[in-house]
């Protein structure tokens, strides 16, 4: 027979998984293995085939969706999900994206066949670290306990340094059927090779997302968030604040 503790402990995981211990590293590594690990079977070569049928230029600027659902220990004081976990569930929609968009270049960096990350080959870390710069969200509508919600993620733009995320939570109008948008939310990654920074085009290009087409839809794009580099008026003020 199932203890009462046993009973008690698995609805707890059920209702508050998103925000026990741990469980935003869990959440992490569940994307990364299963976005990567069963490429190494199914693929041939994994550094050159992707096996979400994403190494195509048409398919650089596709949306990738996760889906959630809002659990009670996000709620705040209006009952609606707190606008801070809004950037958790970001940090693993993005991953998803990232993950499964660049498949061919992650393996590619473990094995390093070209010597270009190091010396050594068939290990993680080689693969290059990707902080994250900036993040914006503008909140539209919110979202209530237990209410299923869509993260929908895509590349929107990039520069010299900087590759942009644009990200959407949606969810389903029970009147109409279509989809609504509860927040939108901006990102900025950069890519780094130890201390080296890695351009976009490089890894895009490897993936096979690039043509003329997507660099004319780049440049369009990019004045949309070119506001989110020159921040160094910002950094500015706050570094005459702490003087």
């Amino acid at each position: 027979m199932i203890s009462r503790k046993v009973i008690l402990f698995v609805l707890y995981l059920a209702l508050c998984h998103k925000t026990a211990p741990l469980s935003h590293t869990i959440r992490f590594y569940y994307q990364v293995a299963t976005g990567l690990i069963p490429s190494r079977f199914k693929s041939k070569d994994s550094t050159k085939e992707n096996t979400y049928n994403l190494a195509s230029p048409d398919k650089l600027f596709k949306y990738v969706t996760w889906h959630s659902r809002v659990s009670p220990m996000e709620i705040d004081m209006y009952m609606h999900k707190n606008n801070g976990t809004y950037f958790l569930d970001l940090d693993i929609a993005r991953s998803k994206l990232l993950i499964r968009l660049l498949q061919q270049y992650w393996w590619s960096a473990f094995e390093n066949k070209s010597g270009a990350f190091g010396k050594a080959q068939n290990t993680f870390n080689n693969i290059p670290y990707t902080p994250l710069g900036t993040v914006q969200c503008q909140f539209k509508r919110e979202l209530t306990i237990f209410e299923k919600f869509d993260v929908n993620s895509r590349i929107l733009a990039w520069d010299k340094k900087w590759l942009f995320v644009l990200s959407t939570f949606t969810t389903i109008d029970p009147k109409t059927k279509g989809k609504r948008i509860n927040a939108i939310a901006l990102s900025k990654y950069v890519f780094k090779n130890k201390r080296i920074t890695i351009s976009p085009i490089e890894y895009l290009r490897y993936c096979n997302l690039i043509d003329e087409k997507n660099e004319e839809i780049n440049a369009r794009n990019y004045e949309i968030v070119k506001h989110m580099i020159e921040t160094e008026d910002l950094e500015a003020l706050v570094e005459e604040f702490i003087k």
